[in-house]
């Protein structure tokens, strides 16, 4: 894998996303890659690849309506 570490974010139709921070294996085993866009649950997907759990966590912290499941 690219990166270290992905954020799965998921839009739901009440415009809230549930979001959650993936390392490679995890990435990897669904999957993802590193700009994926598919839809899962009923919701549009997009996946992002991150250098550390911080820089995750950072970009999720300035999405609105982002819950971070964990």
């Amino acid at each position: 894998m690219e990166y270290s570490f992905y954020a799965e974010q998921k839009y739901r139709s009440d415009g809230k996303v549930e979001a959650r921070v993936l390392t490679a294996a995890e990435a990897e085993a669904a999957g993802y890659e590193d700009g994926y866009k598919g839809t899962k649950d009923g919701c549009t997907v997009y996946v992002n690849g991150f250098g550390s759990e911080r820089a995750v966590r950072n970009f999720l912290s300035d999405l609105h309506g982002c819950i971070i499941m964990e």
